[in-house]
């Protein structure tokens, strides 16, 4: 599971590690609540609990990570008492700041480690060593300026004569705070994270990431410090904003506000996609600068469009306008730059700029589990399926217990042709959540290309029912009646399908129904209406094995040439 905690946090994660809980009864007694107080939580909250099934039952299960995060997320957001009711979160990962003497904490400037590359050179070491000292004289400027209270070591001689502060925080205890960071360098541009921590018990109470150029150090340095120090007094604990304790920023309101919101974005279904776009607007009305919660926003939109919740160009239009307004916020957050290459893909059909996107993503070294997944997917869009694979299976060393990682292994099998590997794939996507509807569109596709038409239909019937029947999933399930050679159950759906004709009518879907009724002219009129409003599926159009019999037909290569000719572009890239 990916970290979401607030920036100023200090998590060990390694005391979650195996701690599941196997039934109702052990779930409720970790909140120390009733049964049926968590079931309902579950119902109406999205208490994240898991479903095993059986042959007749199933059985539930939690990891108590999941429900840690979930009750300070719904905790906080509501602005109640911001510890867990289990008495597990540790007081550090919710309180504000308690600076002393009426927030003027006394600050030491400790040093700015250089983390070098093995491949770096001595000369640009050196470089990089000498930016690190100039940055902290910088710093103890401006923090003066801004009315810091410093708290400044002896200085001692280095072998070059030059004097600077030495500071041990075992024999400074007058400061109430160290600022101290590191530096990595890349591409002829340096990234600095900085951090404060508490005196008392070296916990992280602000931290942030900055970039710059090398061209001029000097010039580099002073803007750097600057930022940093502006940085600081808006969120670091000396800030006026600082409150007491069991009180939340209006930041960390909006990025437990993300993670709800995120939670439901991967649930998928009708219900909970609504949801998941209520709490990205709760986000931003928050703190309107909070770039994640955008980039959560955009990428919501563009799951609405394609589970036919909302029409495709409003959506796109709606999800540019989102990734533009995070990019302006914090174009430098990984979050953000996967929210852009989501909307390359899916809205401008821009996949070479989705490509360079996810490039300079990963070669700068803060790319994520998401980051490999869309570049898996941009892979099998180029037919490049090896590659794909071997992102998607990176992706899965990472998060192997995500459901959204495990359907992406199993998508790249699939666009391989390897449906055993897929199948085995999306069946653990299912088991890890059974409530994700694009697991069982998925595994019926995969059991249809087997040929397995009535397992084919049993998921999608699933499928069906978690979407809150949706008409994508409809027209999944004519496919499988067209499939299996019943015409009348697969024109019947399709009827209901006419007759309920809107904005969202799922065109690409039901193109693939009439070509498994061997329907070629009313195919390519749907694969056709179908490009004309820009559906998002689109862009799988020309790897889509249903629509194999259509492939070398004149109409259907001209339509499918049409996908990524004349492609608009972002407007910020």
């Amino acid at each position: 599971m990916q970290n979401t905690s607030a920036v100023g946090t200090s998590v060990d994660s390694t005391r979650w590690i195996g701690e599941r809980l196997d039934s109702w009864k052990e779930v409720a007694s970790f909140f120390r609540r009733e049964v049926r107080t968590v079931q309902l939580w579950e119902k109406s909250e999205g208490l994240p609990v898991r479903r095993q099934h059986h042959k007749k039952l199933c059985t539930v299960y939690a990891y108590r990570r999941e429900l840690e995060a979930w009750w300070v997320a719904r905790s906080n957001l509501h602005i109640v008492h911001p510890r867990c009711a289990a008495g597990t979160i540790e007081d550090r990962h919710t309180e504000a700041v308690e600076a002393p003497e009426g927030g003027r904490g006394r600050i030491l400037c400790g040093e700015f480690e250089t983390l070098a590359l093995a491949t770096d050179d001595e000369t640009l070491r050196e470089k990089l060593t000498h930016f690190c000292k100039g940055l902290r004289s910088d710093l103890v400027v401006e923090l003066g300026r801004f009315g810091a209270r410093l708290v400044v070591p002896p200085a001692r001689k280095t072998g070059s004569g030059s004097a600077l502060p030495d500071w041990d925080m075992t024999r400074e205890p007058d400061a109430d705070f160290l600022l101290s960071g590191n530096m990595r360098h890349y591409d002829r541009r340096v990234l600095v994270l900085v951090q404060v921590l508490r005196a008392s018990d070296r916990s992280c109470v602000w931290s942030e990431r900055f970039e710059t150029g090398l061209d001029n150090i000097v010039t580099a340095q002073v803007e750097l410090a600057r930022a940093i120090c502006r940085a600081f007094a808006e969120r670091g604990p000396q800030s006026r904003e600082a409150t007491v304790r069991d009180r939340v920023s209006s930041y960390e309101l909006a990025l437990r506000a993300c993670q709800l919101g995120t939670y439901y974005w991967q649930r998928r279904s009708r219900s909970a996609l609504h949801k998941a776009l209520s709490y990205f607007k709760d986000a931003i009305e928050l703190e309107p600068r909070c770039a994640e919660a955008y980039a959560g926003l955009a990428d919501t939109y563009v799951s609405l469009s394609y589970n036919h919740l909302m029409p495709a160009r409003q959506a796109a239009d709606k999800a540019r306008e989102s990734v533009d307004a995070a990019l302006r916020l914090d174009g430098r957050s990984v979050t953000v730059r996967n929210a852009l290459v989501n909307m390359l893909m899916h809205c401008s059909w821009s996949l070479p700029a989705a490509e360079r996107v996810c490039r300079k993503v990963i070669d700068g070294g803060i790319h994520d589990s998401r980051t490999l997944q869309l570049y898996s997917c941009l892979m099998s869009l180029r037919s490049r399926h090896q590659d794909a694979i071997r992102l998607a299976l990176e992706s899965f060393r990472l998060e192997p217990h995500s459901d959204l990682i495990n359907g992406q292994v199993a998508l790249a099998y699939f666009y391989a042709g390897d449906y055993g590997n897929a199948l085995s794939f999306i069946q653990q996507t299912i088991r890890l959540q059974p409530q994700y509807p694009m697991g069982y569109a998925l595994l019926g596709r995969t059991e249809a290309q087997l040929g397995h038409w009535d397992r084919a239909i049993d998921a999608f019937r699933r499928g069906s029912e978690t979407s809150g029947l949706s008409a994508f999933m409809k027209a999944l399930l004519a496919f499988g009646y067209a499939g299996s050679g019943d015409r009348f159950s697969a024109n019947a759906l399709l009827h209901e399908l006419e007759q309920d004709h809107g904005d969202c009518f799922p065109a690409y879907d039901v193109s693939a129904v009439h070509a498994a009724l061997n329907q070629e002219q009313k195919a390519l009129q749907q694969i056709h209406k179908a490009l004309g409003v820009r559906d998002m599926k689109m862009i799988f159009v020309q790897h889509d094995p249903r629509f194999a019999r259509l492939r070398n037909s004149a109409g259907f290569q001209r339509i499918a040439s049409g996908v990524f000719s004349d492609t608009p572009q972002s407007a910020v890239m």
